[in-house]
């Protein structure tokens, strides 16, 4: 479609409407955010120096909405700054301003009557043609809009975004009855390209897709944790991670949504859905009703299933409900012989799998649960959705599993569940029975490379839709594009003359596979091939190097060893900075320690907005020694030395205020909680770009490797004119950090750490101005982390952080 969405309002600014218009201006949307003038003026008010017709009071709801989501943490925004996109108002006063935009998103409460009475003010503003969308939860888009003019139908649809709306992926589109096929496009094409969503096409269901399913989940859970007489802890540790769900699991989760608002939407299922063959199970349990009547509704009150306290020594700690009293209690050690067994089985299909069949109470309440979820899941399509697939990905998206269930169903193998589901007495779904008779024995499967799902409409498989500008990589290497490969990296055939180097370490931890395959790589594309991506699909690009591995190393006083793999590494990024064909990374998620150099030695970095990069090793006691040291300290210096035209260097350099910057990133290990304030942080240049659908990651990356190909790349050449800072620089650090030690900021071994930081980064003890090569500070960052290596502090600090994955202060 011609038509863009380039502003937008959002009616509501309660925590989920000031998010939504935080993650639209996140993406460059102008947006007007807009609520009720309070309907009170208090003392406060008045002892600002208000009065009613002050701005600052009428606009206060809208003010406040936005104030908090600044605060908010995770973070609302990318980086702070985009919140001056965001213009607050009140509905009286500020209405007509939302005749100016291309959308209005409505987030009131979740009342039908409140809804229809913002509908109607702003319907007389509406300029022809404006999307109108609800954030509803829950209420039916044909009730939402009856009573409404054409136009306003024509162009009005339920966009239902998840909490926290920047990093839940899940957005529901309903359309109405009389939603123009247009207006659906317009906001799918939006929502998914720019806003980052992705997208589930949901029936005018209760609840729709992903909030029908996991409520009912969450509910029957709790009815079988009655029934079997666990306790919250126990279902929690069996309905979290060890299943691919979040670690919030049940309870938690629960905690963190509020009891009142799940029971809300349960609610909305047992009236909204009286044929519903489980609507039984919609309504709270006793103990429930009981919980919200003395307030105990999670987070907001401050206690729900779980309660933070002290201890008798006053140490923290998190009690947990016993549910038959409501009383807390200590928690207690959750210990089943399936779920030690199921923690240890490989991948998280074989986890489930391990726990299904099992026999003791942990397998009979997995089993027991499980099964309603997956028989309610299939015979709830096409009611709710019309395929598996907007099932699975609902749940995926929005309520971030690892698996959607007909994914789950697949893993646990579906003949032999469905066997086992029967001689337990349950009822199989119609299509579920008629589609194992028919021979089918799976949801999806996979031939030549293209995905297929069982469609229960047609009774046969249908490929799953892969819409243009996603590549797939497993994909590609099923129709046999592995150019070469390894346990620890794989290179890939892409197309149009451009190759991917995808890790596939534990963690993408770079180890002497990845090195070598990096190597391998720039070899093979200098020679077939016109250009590289760095990109995968895994959750982090790379956590850095292998930690286990160097620890090993230097306990092990292999010095000449460790010496020989910082040097490959130094030389493989070196080798990927001066290749003579472009290089693009194309991190997502954690890009950490040695993840955070491949980008830096890349000629550019197409960057997924949740990238969070950093070096990171200082907190754990050693420096980065793959070139990082040395790319911050030039991204931080080398315009110091840029020469106007028909000038010459300036006389006098001022070093301290950039190299200053440079070792506060690197020593504070400073790491970015986003794509944007990598930026801000000098990890990524204003050049690399940003793309808010990772879907999209891999092929915008080798969009960006064309686009440097026809504009005519030129290689990069080594440096041997880098000056560095010196001595008098060194010093003036050196003294920054004894009077920080001194006042007992920083312990010793920080000392330690910091001061070989800083010697690296002023180039040693060497004059100011003196001109080195870039292996000169190569050398120095491999001299300083071998060195680093062999202090008993630092490996301290490094087994800790193997053991219990967090720094360890000294």
């Amino acid at each position: 479609m011609e038509k863009k969405i380039k502003k937008a309002g959002v009616i509501g600014a309660g925590v989920m409407g000031a998010t939504i218009a935080a993650q639209l201006a996140n993406v460059g949307i102008e947006t007007i955010l807009l609520d009720i003038v309070p309907p009170k003026f208090t003392d406060d008010d008045k002892k600002k120096g208000l009065t009613e017709e002050s701005k600052a009071f009428r606009n206060k709801l809208s003010q406040n909405g936005l104030n908090t989501s600044l605060k908010s943490k995770p973070a609302s925004f990318y980086v702070p700054q985009n919140a001056s996109l965001i213009t607050v108002g009140n509905l009286e006063d500020n209405l007509g301003r939302l005749g100016e935009v291309d959308l209005i998103i409505e987030v009131v409460v979740e009342l039908l009557k409140i809804k229809k009475i913002v509908y109607e003010k702003i319907e007389t503003i509406l300029k022809a043609g404006t999307i109108v969308t609800s954030n509803t939860s829950g209420i039916p888009a044909r009730d939402l809009c009856e009573g409404r003019s054409e136009d306003f139908r024509k162009h009005f649809a339920i966009t239902h975004f998840f909490n926290p709306p920047r990093y839940m992926k899940l957005l529901e589109i309903v359309p109405g009855p009389d939603t123009l096929p247009e207006v659906v496009e317009l906001l799918a094409e939006t929502c998914e390209k720019i806003i980052g969503k992705g997208i589930v096409y949901a029936k005018d269901t209760p609840n729709f897709v992903a909030n029908r399913i996991g409520v009912y989940g969450m509910l029957h859970g709790i009815k079988t944790m009655e029934d079997m007489g666990l306790t919250v802890e126990a279902v929690d540790k069996l309905t979290g991670p060890v299943i691919g769900h979040p670690k919030s699991a049940s309870f938690r989760t629960a905690d963190l949504v509020g009891l009142d608002t799940l029971i809300h939407v349960a609610d909305n299922v047992y009236d909204g859905a009286p044929d519903d063959e489980k609507r039984e199970m919609f309504t709270a349990p006793d103990f429930i009703k009981q919980m919200i009547e003395k307030n105990l509704l999670g987070e907001k009150t401050r206690q729900g299933f779980y309660k933070k306290s002290k201890d008798s020594e006053g140490k923290k700690v998190i009690l947990s409900l016993d549910y038959k009293t409501l009383e807390y209690t200590p928690q207690e050690k959750v210990k089943f012989a399936s779920l030690e067994a199921a923690k240890n089985a490989p991948g998280k299909g074989e986890k489930i799998k391990t726990l299904y069949y099992a026999d003791d109470p942990a397998g009979q309440f997995t089993f027991r649960t499980l099964t309603e979820t997956l028989i309610y899941s299939a015979n709830r399509i096409p009611e709710i959705a019309d395929d598996i697939v907007n099932v699975d990905n609902a749940m995926k998206w929005g309520f971030a599993w690892k698996m959607g269930p007909f994914e789950v169903w697949d893993a646990i193998g579906l003949g032999k569940s469905v066997a086992k589901m029967k001689d337990a007495g349950y009822e199989i779904p119609r299509s579920v029975s008629e589609m194992l008779d028919s021979g089918k024995e799976s949801f999806y499967k996979k031939e030549a490379g293209v995905s297929y799902y069982y469609d229960f409409e047609s009774k046969d498989y249908r490929e799953v839709p892969v819409k243009p500008g996603i590549i797939l990589l497993p994909s590609l290497k099923d129709r046999e594009k592995t150019v070469a490969g390894n346990t620890g990296a794989t290179l890939i055939d892409i197309g149009d003359g451009v190759a991917c180097l995808e890790f596939h370490a534990k963690m993408n931890s770079i180890g002497e596979d990845i090195i070598r395959m990096t190597t391998q790589a720039a070899d093979i594309v200098t020679k077939d091939f016109q250009g590289l991506v760095i990109a995968n699909h895994a959750d982090n690009f790379s956590v850095g190097a292998n930690l286990a591995m160097v620890l090993f190393t230097a306990q092990e006083e292999e010095w000449d060893d460790l010496d020989w793999s910082v040097k490959a590494l130094q030389d493989s990024l070196m080798k990927l900075k001066y290749l003579d064909k472009p290089v693009v990374a194309a991190p997502a998620g954690m890009a950490l320690g040695g993840g955070c150099e491949f980008c830096l030695a890349s000629d550019r970095v197409r960057y997924a907005a949740e990238t969070y990069m950093g070096l990171v090793e200082a907190g754990v006691g050693v420096l980065p020694a793959g070139g990082g040291c040395k790319e911050i300290f030039l991204r931080n210096t080398d315009h110091l030395f840029e020469v106007p035209r028909g000038g010459l260097y300036p006389k006098q350099i001022e070093f301290m205020p950039f190299v200053a910057r440079a070792f506060e990133t690197i020593a504070m290990a400073k790491v970015a909680t986003s794509g944007p304030e990598a930026v801000k942080l000098g990890y990524l240049k204003d050049t690399d770009k940003m793309t808010v659908n990772r879907d999209y990651l891999i092929q915008d990356a080798k969009n960006t490797v064309l686009a440097m190909i026809m504009e005519g790349y030129t290689p990069r050449r080594p440096r041997d004119d880098i000056r560095v800072p010196g001595e008098n620089t060194f010093a003036m650090i050196k003294l920054g950090l004894w009077t920080m030690h001194e006042q007992n900021f920083i312990t010793d071994h920080d000392m330690t750490v910091s001061t070989k930081i800083a010697y690296v980064l002023c180039g040693g003890n060497v004059l100011e101005n003196t001109v080195v090569s870039e292996q000169y500070l190569l050398d120095l960052e491999r001299e300083a982390f071998l060195s680093l290596c062999g202090d008993p502090n630092t490996q301290a600090r490094m087994q800790h952080m193997l053991t219990t994955g967090k720094p360890l202060r000294n």
